[in-house]
């Protein structure tokens, strides 16, 4: 037996209370670092969401025998705290369905302490956090009947936002429930797809999306659909400056990235 198993259950709280108290300690430290990011990210966004999901895959890595649930549920809190602290981020919320689920979900994902807003319409939330600064748009993923994302083309009223994150973060899904999108950076998290929006245009009668694709070696996914406007994801990171996409715009009448989506941590089944 180890010494841990031989202790009592008094000097087991008495343990406890140790470690919890460190906890506090540590907390109170990064509490104090949050203050110092806000004072050097002058113009730069406060929600860096490819950081953040690095940052959790690796912790979650790390946590041997501690649930990956666990890990993402602790940073949510963490970091929901420290965002509160660097400026001034509101969640907009245009989600449907059961709001108790969805609100679980936004929670787990975002924690308890960024503002949030609910609108009746993926639209009206889009609108609103593209009216604010540092807003984030909590949207159902696109697909299906979801069609704001058509907003987010080049000429659209949300040209300048992103897909930037899925929910919920930790499963093991293809296509997530809801994403979050914001005007902040999109930046690769490590392990991502990419979100491309294509108008193909006139390709001729023996052209189709999917063989552009495979002729500049992409594989790509029918994510979305509306009239001629498509969504598709690519399972890697691309850039604007990706020769891929500079071969995509000589083939289709208009393409755009509109999102990096970070993969899901996975859990074991």
């Amino acid at each position: 037996m180890t010494e841990k198993n031989k202790l009592s259950m008094s000097d087991i709280r008495t343990e406890i209370d140790r470690v919890d108290t460190a906890l506090l300690d540590l907390i109170a430290e990064r509490m104090e670092l949050a203050q110092a990011v806000r004072r050097a990210k002058s113009g730069v966004d406060v929600w860096r969401p490819s950081r953040e999901e690095s940052h959790v895959r690796h912790l979650a890595e790390l946590a041997k025998g501690t649930s990956p649930d666990l890990v993402s549920h602790i940073w949510a809190e963490l970091t929901s705290a420290s965002l509160s602290l660097q400026g001034p981020i509101c969640l907009h919320i245009g989600l449907v369905g059961d709001p108790m689920a969805n609100g679980k979900m936004v929670r787990d994902r975002f924690g308890a302490s960024i503002p949030i807003k609910n609108y009746p319409t993926a639209s009206h939330a889009l609108a609103a956090a593209h009216a604010d600064a540092e807003g984030v748009a909590i949207l159902p993923a696109p697909g299906g009947m979801n069609n704001w994302w058509t907003a987010l083309n080049p000429t659209g009223a949300a040209s300048n936002m992103n897909i930037l994150a899925a929910l919920p973060r930790i499963g093991n899904w293809s296509w997530p429930t809801a994403v979050a999108v914001s005007k902040a950076a999109r930046l690769p998290s490590g392990s991502d797809q990419t979100l491309i929006y294509v108008e193909a245009g006139d390709l001729g009668p023996v052209q189709s999306p999917q063989k552009v694709f495979e002729s500049v070696d992409l594989t790509a996914r029918l994510r979305a659909e509306m009239k001629s406007h498509t969504l598709y994801s690519i399972p890697q990171y691309i850039s604007d400056e990706d020769e891929s996409i500079a071969d995509l715009k000589r083939q289709f009448k208009t393409v755009k990235i509109i999102g990096v989506l970070p993969n899901p941590i996975k859990v074991s089944s």
